[in-house]
């Protein structure tokens, strides 16, 4: 139990207490401040490797098909047609410069079949090839299942009678996955199968008398076709035997769509299209350049010492923007010459100055080179010269490749190789974003790198097995203990003036009877 005050003393007990454990306080607000200061540094650190990572997966991750590594996405080819309304097509990053004629005899098409208007009365039975057979009656002409609004399945069976082993409805249709629905241009119900390939169909009709009278049957059709390359090759025959049920066909990289018959041949010429490839390096390098400024930012701003976290007492007289902007002036400079990302930000400026000796190329030869102003956050950054690299990857696409994509040596690779020399020489053929790669991997993606065993990897066992969450938990445990040392004290206080209370009322109680004696 506190006692806040004493007995006609006139002291502010409060006060006095507080003053007295102010150079106590003030060392826990410390310890907190230091701990404050390494969740700042981890979280630093931690927003570094995301931005890390980001710029990895976005660019150097070779499971992705689009990726600046696999050297196809350099061989881009664009096709243009003689009739695009016969055929069209697009190139894989295995596709083959070349030339092609096509021929097109015959489209994929779907089973169909249409149940006239002028049908007679009687029973007819829709029979797939493999399901069960549906058997309905017409009553009258099928043009009265004709409706204004809607021309469906559903208004046709306005013109069907339930038969004793069903009436066609569009549910059973569905089962069927056969879509029935009435044609003006047709002049009945059209049936027609969903799925190229699904199989054929028939209706069998017999009339009032059940006499069988008709037989429509619905086949599937495949693409018929013939494609020659400019080389004299055999030509690629697409013919019913295939059982080729779509209108599309991929032969070495190149998917042909097709979309009409062709009365003469259609002709596909490729070219050599760099405009992809050349869109994505150049975001490369944009993104590049915006990371390495962030790391240069981060290792060059300095930290203003004259500000220090807020203690919960300082908050307390603040107002939230001025808070906001003191935590700005805490954070800003926190890694500054720090030695994990300095070292970092070292080996990725390596990484771009690359010469392949095998491609005989450099960035600067294609167009991209160092910013002229290379002090500040500009250090290591690059201007593009897009022109310069549209050309250099029309002109000399296979070694621009090599520039970026030729991938490291692995140990075994370099240990049969039979000298120091031919070593070096392997070496100095990896390419650029192959180098950027393995240090990435080295200091950012794996879960054993310094800055992951620091700071820690979410998704990892690092996470929260790692040198600075160490740290924050080991100031937690002695913030506890110092806090408890406080309350402690300060209790040990408020019994010492609790005592001091008493003795003063016992005294100012024997002062008023010793006057109260001598007023007598």
């Amino acid at each position: 139990m506190r006692i806040t005050g004493l007995s006609g003393s006139g002291l502010d007990i409060d006060t006095m207490v507080k003053d007295t454990m102010k150079p106590y306080q003030m060392k826990v607000d410390q310890t907190i401040q230091k701990q404050d200061v390494t969740k700042i540094k981890q979280q630093l650190y931690r927003d570094v490797m995301t931005q890390s990572s980001d710029f990895f997966n976005k660019y150097l991750d070779i499971s992705k098909s689009d990726s600046l590594l696999l050297s196809g996405n350099y061989k881009s080819v664009a096709f243009t047609s003689s009739n695009d309304s016969a055929v069209t097509a697009t190139s894989s990053s295995e596709a083959i410069l070349d030339n092609y004629n096509v021929k097109v005899t015959q489209l994929a098409a779907k089973a169909s079949t249409t149940l006239k208007d002028t049908v007679g009365v009687g029973q007819q039975t829709l029979t797939t090839s493999a399901g069960v057979p549906i058997t309905f009656n017409v009553v009258n002409n099928l043009s009265t299942a004709k409706d204004n609004a809607t021309a469906t399945i559903d208004n046709f069976n306005k013109a069907i009678e339930n038969a004793k082993k069903g009436s066609l409805s569009a549910d059973q249709l569905k089962s069927l996955n056969i879509t029935g629905k009435y044609s003006d241009f047709s002049k009945g119900i059209v049936f027609t199968a969903n799925d190229f390939g699904q199989g054929d169909f028939t209706i069998d009709g017999k009339d009032g008398a059940g006499t069988p009278y008709t037989t429509l049957k619905a086949t599937d059709k495949y693409l018929n076709a013939t494609i020659t390359n400019s080389k004299g090759d055999p030509s690629y025959n697409i013919t019913n035997d295939n059982k080729l049920t779509s209108n599309t066909a991929t032969i070495d990289g190149v998917t042909f769509t097709f979309n009409n018959i062709t009365t003469t041949d259609a002709t596909l010429t490729g070219k050599r299209d760099v405009t992809e490839i050349k869109d994505k390096i150049v975001k490369f390098v944009n993104d590049y350049n915006t990371l390495i400024k962030n790391l240069n930012t981060t290792i060059n701003t300095k930290h203003d010492r004259s500000y220090d976290p807020l203690t919960a007492d300082q908050k307390k007289d603040m107002k939230d923007t001025e808070i906001t902007l003191w935590e700005g002036k805490v954070k800003a400079g926190q890694l500054y010459k720090d030695s994990d990302i300095s070292r970092i930000t070292d080996s990725l400026k390596q990484s771009m100055r690359t010469l392949i000796s095998d491609s005989g190329l450099s960035l600067e030869q294609i167009g991209i080179k160092p910013v002229k102003d290379y002090s500040g956050v500009n250090n290591g950054t690059f201007t593009i010269d897009e022109e310069k690299l549209t050309k250099a990857l029309g002109d000399n696409t296979e070694n621009v490749a090599k520039l970026f994509t030729t991938s490291s040596p692995t140990k075994e690779e370099l240990d049969a190789l039979p000298s120091d020399e031919a070593r070096t020489k392997r070496k100095n053929q990896t390419g650029i974003l192959s180098k950027l790669k393995d240090t990435m991997n080295q200091e950012i993606m794996r879960s054993d790198s310094a800055l992951a065993m620091k700071v820690g990897i979410e998704g990892t066992s690092t996470f929260t097995n790692n040198t600075l969450t160490k740290s924050i938990s080991d100031y937690e445990n002695k913030i506890k203990d110092m806090q408890k040392d406080l309350a402690t004290r300060e209790q040990a206080l408020y019994s010492k003036y609790s005592t001091l209370e008493t003795m003063m009322n016992k005294f100012n109680s024997q002062q008023s009877s010793l006057a109260s004696l001598l007023g007598k």
